[in-house]
């Protein structure tokens, strides 16, 4: 039952479901164990007990529904199809029985609840249709609520539930319907290719069956365990349509693996994989994995941040809070311990995505057990009394934030090939030494044995290099600042800091290096011992191929999760070169789970390749890496780790006190466990402690940041196609237009700028005024285009690139119009005033303003078609600039206009020196973190806001930075001073053009 669960860990902590709690009225007061929801509009109700799906539908005493009924229908005629039919038309047709109802839930639920998600679609449906409304549809009104009376029980009232809970109770029955065809049609597809594999003896068919049945009663227990936790609420995505008020204790199966539901959970499609011993039914779980997280990429992580994920900042200063004095270890050690058991009793209620911190629960043999070295916390923390307070060269205040340090030491670094620069020299020599030993594996000069032998030596230099070579290097700089001292003592730096800075970019360069060439080197040797298979079907070919291909996809997950976790500071090992940066250990991501994940997993693709070549000495090397890899995390980082925090290194994850707590409480009920095999059990736990989640979780995060990664080049793409069309003059044909505009008197629709009340508020923050007449469709909407780029007066034939503002919002869901209902136009008639003219205003801001200079023009749209009603334009958007643009007074007043506005004019964001450019309307009082900023330093949410700002530069002072440059300063003052200084030193002489504001 795979497809029958819900998304990730994080989900879980949203509320708990009521199905052991007792009703309560909504208007009376809430005892202390009463769940209480909350819908979108601020309604308070108590949330009615429900009941499980497997007893409601299945258990004779129960009552059942007309859509229980054809549930069970539809179930009975799938199983009733498989034993009657012939085992060949078995396998076709379930097939794609599965795949339409695997598409069904991951496609189908996950569009209707990510529209419920965004903007109420179902809840606003039923209420625009009157399903629930006893004078507009009272038969379907009726037939609703016995239907949800019958499946709630008599302690339920459908009046007093708000329509949000019973929406979403009868949106339970499609769920129920869909969920459980696609378990019955993947199992009836799954058993029809049941099969002996030939060339097996009887050991081997034993242990298939064994393996896969193991994994088919583990993927129950995750099933059964996370339903414990989470209860319907979280199991039926109740989040959607409203709020449950309560927290949750995640244990069990939520401490054993990220996004247990979407990993683990579908440990049973593998397991019957292997007990049918059919490729094709392999294959077929392959793709409804990756449906599934699918589901989990596009609806359920984005409805997690909509919902509960809170806004972070891609630049802000926040200010360090510096430890005053230290405690004694004693005292350490039982804030740390008091610290992790209160986190891990009350877990809040809104979590972050995936990377939550979640402490658990400390067994009685791991006393004083605290987070694993994995991560500079980044929030605002007490430090260590080791971290430094003196001034960073260059910088304008005191280097105690995260923010400085950060872009201090590390700039655009080549992270493997990301951020790869040719015309840097080190990026230069590294693509030079990668080219030449892809070269050398397609050298035919020499005899295979030969050539095997250079591979073999060559692949053995580099990880000894990288393992044993780098790892005694960073050992001496742990115990005496080896490598700084070399710099310090051959190199006059100016000072000390400069030399350390030196020393760590030259370590940062050379590890980058060895790292690629470790497995470049392997690839090499592979591709030499790689013969294509004449037969893949034959023998094991096909699966090694597969497994092997899992192994690398699974570490190449593991390093991403591992850097997103760490940043580059904990990638390159920062802690042995630098003393300022604040360092506290804290559980999130991958490392919530595991230890280390490199320990556990860090060899996996190398075994994953010598799988995949076939060949004995791959595979030695492979056991060689990761022996030496071992050795570096055992006596390299390890002790540096436990030096500089000592008892708060945690000994076992969260998977592996998982595991014992099963054994223990198995032991509790079984009398066949004696303390010799529990120990042997707990050894066991501790092993595979990093096994058991890594291969299902995968996939999910591999594809997430590959798409992640692919993202900019394709949005650069598509936006440069854009822009060729706009300036080739190519027109994008339209064809949804109204024909007959008769009852529309034209001129009576107009639209114009909002002329300036205040200098504060200049025309160019485009607020547009718009008249029509009364019987206008308030489907209506107005556009921003180049002039010129529509040669047609009458119809717009170009998309608006999303620069658009509806008339009346509430008529859209998102960028489509909302279907009218039958009569809806005969009510706004009806309500409509003897006047013949209606007026408002709409503003443009943000990301629907183009953020180009040029002329535009504004066109107003008829019923969300592309008749064009009215115009107004040109209009002008440039960019001001300064009167004196090598002065920095000129500079930086001219700056902070352009940042204010690039930064939405939210004063959180804004820098409280350019709160005087923020319109009237706008509430500019500094907030707690704002009191502790510069009044010059601004927070930039998001890539898109630094693009702005890189734009305000290049059109005002004609310098061209990156965004990653703008996010660098994210300072007024050092902004307007490095353009000063890319001025003088590019030479470039100052140019001015006349303002206009409007053509």
């Amino acid at each position: 039952m795979g497809g029958d669960i819900p998304p990730e860990n994080t989900i879980r902590k949203r509320g708990n479901s009521a199905e052991e709690e007792a009703p309560q009225e909504p208007d009376a007061v809430p005892s202390s164990n009463q769940i209480i929801g909350k819908t979108p509009d601020g309604t308070v109700f108590a949330v009615p007990p429900t009941a499980d799906v497997i007893s409601s539908l299945f258990h004779p005493k129960y009552p059942k529904t007309h859509v229980d009924i054809l549930t069970l229908t539809v179930l009975g005629l799938q199983v009733f199809g498989f034993m009657v039919l012939p085992l060949r038309t078995s396998q076709t047709l379930y097939l794609y029985l599965f795949l339409f109802w695997r598409l069904a839930y991951n496609v189908g639920l996950g569009w209707i609840l990510s529209k419920q998600s965004k903007s109420q679609y179902m809840v606003n449906w039923v209420k625009k249709n009157g399903f629930l409304d006893a004078n507009k549809r009272p038969k379907v009104r009726n037939w609703v609520e016995n239907q949800i009376k019958t499946k709630m029980g008599p302690g339920y009232s459908f009046d007093k539930c708000p329509p949000e809970f019973n929406t979403w109770i009868f949106f339970r029955h499609a769920v129920d319907i869909i969920l459980l065809s696609d378990f019955v049609a993947y199992c009836c597809f799954a058993w029809s290719h049941c099969r002996l594999p030939t060339g097996h003896g009887v050991l081997w068919h034993v242990l298939r069956w064994g393996a896969g049945w193991t994994m088919i009663f583990f993927n129950l227990w995750v099933k059964v365990d996370a339903h414990r936790v989470i209860h319907d609420y979280a199991w039926y995505w109740g989040d959607t349509f409203f709020q449950q008020i309560q927290s949750l204790k995640f244990d069990g199966v939520f401490e054993l693996a990220p996004h247990p539901m979407y990993s683990i959970g579908y440990a049973g499609f593998y397991g019957l994989s292997l007990v049918v011993g059919s490729y094709s039914v392999l294959f077929v779980s392959l793709l409804a994995h990756a449906l599934q997280f699918g589901f989990l990429l596009y609806f359920e992580n984005p409805h997690i941040e909509r919902t509960y994920g809170e806004r972070k900042p891609l630049a802000e200063r926040v200010p360090f809070e510096w430890a005053g004095q230290e405690q004694d270890d004693e005292d350490t050690e039982e804030a740390l311990e008091q610290e992790h058991a209160e986190h891990d009793s009350n877990i809040p209620p809104t979590p972050s995505v995936t990377d939550a911190t979640t402490d658990t629960e400390t067994d009685i043999d791991d006393v004083a057990v605290t987070p694993e070295v994995v991560e500079i916390d980044k929030s605002p923390q007490t430090l260590t009394p080791s971290a430094s307070n003196t001034k960073i060269e260059g910088y304008p205040h005191s280097p105690n934030n995260l923010h400085d340090l950060e872009h201090k030491y590390f700039s655009r670094d080549l992270l493997i090939f990301q951020n790869f620069d040719i015309f840097r020299s080190s990026d230069f020599s590294t693509a030079l030494v990668v080219a030449y030993a892809i070269a050398g594996a397609f050298m035919p000069n020499f005899s295979y044995r030969t050539s095997l032998f250079l591979h073999v030596c060559h692949v053995a230099a580099w990880r000894t290099f990288h393992s044993v070579g780098l790892g005694c290097l960073l050992k001496a700089q742990s115990e005496n600042k080896y490598l700084i001292k070399h710099y310090l003592k051959y190199y006059a730096h100016v000072n000390a800091n400069e030399a350390k800075r030196a020393a760590f970019d030259s370590w940062k360069r050379v590890y980058n290096l060895s790292l690629i060439m470790v497995y470049v080197s392997f690839v090499g040797l592979a591709m030499k011992t790689y013969t294509l298979p004449n037969q893949w079907t034959v023998g094991t070919e096909l699966l090694k191929h597969v497994v092997g291909l899992l192994l690398i996809i699974l570490q190449v997950w593991c390093s991403l999760e591992s850097h997103q976790v760490l940043g580059n500071f904990g990638w390159f090992f920062g802690n042995f070169f630098l003393e300022e940066f604040p360092t506290r250990l804290n559980y999130t991501g991958i490392y919530r789970y595991v230890n280390d994940p490199e320990r556990s997993m860090g060899g996996a693709a190398l075994f994953g390749i010598s799988l995949i070549s076939g060949s004995s000495t791959t595979f030695a090397l492979a056991v060689y890496s990761y022996i030496l890899h071992w050795w570096f995390l055992s006596f390299v980082e390890n002790p540096h780790t436990k030096k500089l925090f000592g008892s708060g290194v945690r000994k076992t994850g969260g998977a592996a006190r998982t595991l014992k707590k099963a054994v223990k409480d198995g032991r509790r009920r079984s009398s066949f466990f004696n303390q010799q095999s529990f120990e042997r059990f707990d050894k066991v736990a501790k092993d595979v402690q990093g096994q058991v989640h890594k291969v299902y979780d995968e996939t999910v995060d591999v594809v997430e940041d590959f798409l992640k990664s692919a993202k900019p080049s394709v949005d650069k793409m598509v936006e440069d196609t854009r822009v060729l069309l706009h300036q080739s003059r190519e027109r994008l044909v339209i064809t949804r237009v109204d024909k007959d505009l008769s009852a529309y008197d034209l001129s009576k629709y107009s639209i114009r700028l909002k002329p300036s009340i205040s200098p504060r508020q200049p025309t160019s923050f485009h607020v547009v005024e718009w008249t029509a007449p009364v019987n206008h469709s308030r489907k209506d909407w107005i556009g921003i285009y180049r002039v010129g780029a529509n040669k047609d007066h009458l119809v717009t034939r170009i998309s608006s690139r999303g620069k658009w503002q509806a008339i009346h919002e509430e008529e859209f869901d998102g960028a489509r119009p909302i279907p009218d209902r039958p009569g809806a136009e005969k009510e706004n008639a009806s309500s409509s005033s003897m006047q013949e003219v209606q007026s408002g205003t709409v503003t443009f801001r943000s990301n629907a303003l183009p953020w180009n200079v040029g002329m535009y023009e504004l066109r107003y749209h008829h019923a969300g078609k592309h008749n064009v009603m009215a115009s107004c334009g040109p209009i002008e958007l440039y960019v001001d600039t300064p009167t004196d643009g090598d002065d920095f007074d000129s500079v930086r007043n001219t700056l902070s206009r352009g940042v204010a506005f690039a930064l939405d004019c939210e004063p959180q964001l804004v820098p409280a020196a350019s709160w005087h450019h923020l319109p009237e309307d706008v509430n500019a009082t500094a907030t707690a973190s704002a009191k502790d900023r510069d009044d010059d330093d601004m927070v930039i949410m998001n890539d898109e806001q630094a693009k702005r700002i890189a734009m305000v530069i290049r059109e005002a002072h004609n310098v061209d930075f990156t965004p990653s440059v703008v996010v660098a300063d994210a300072n007024l003052s050092r902004l307007a001073q490095r353009v000063l200084d890319t001025r003088r030193v590019l030479g470039i002489v100052d140019r001015r053009t006349p303002a206009i504001t409007q053509g």
